[in-house]
């Protein structure tokens, strides 16, 4: 399924943004950013329990490296892969949304 999130000119560089997705299988919370050129997006769902990133609708923890942090259980993640680095699901991924890019519209592919 191909699900328009945003237009690529309304996403902040180097800032967490969450979108909330109404699919056949329920709701679906998507977290994008943009850094370096880059567009890098996961389910908005840390691999330990499942619980969301985003500690508020829309806000997310961050170290001052950029590493994303689980405000449920202190898992740290690269912000570009998605891997856990620290805490609780050590070596593990979080879930990646592959994206499209068309016409200056971000596009997320879900499975």
């Amino acid at each position: 399924m191909i699900c328009k999130l945003d237009k690529t000119q309304n996403i902040t560089p180097d800032t967490w943004h969450e979108f909330s997705l109404q699919l056949d299988s329920g709701l679906t919370s998507i977290m994008l950013m943009y850094s370096q050129g880059n567009y890098h997006a996961f389910k908005n769902l840390c691999p330990h329990q499942g619980r969301r990133m985003d500690y508020s609708l829309g806000k997310f923890l961050l170290t001052p490296e950029g590493n994303l942090v689980c405000p449920a259980h202190g898992a740290e993640f690269k912000m570009d892969s998605g891997l856990c680095i620290d805490g609780p699901c050590l070596g593990e991924s979080l879930q990646e949304v592959h994206l499209e890019i068309n016409e200056g519209f971000i596009f997320a592919i879900i499975e």
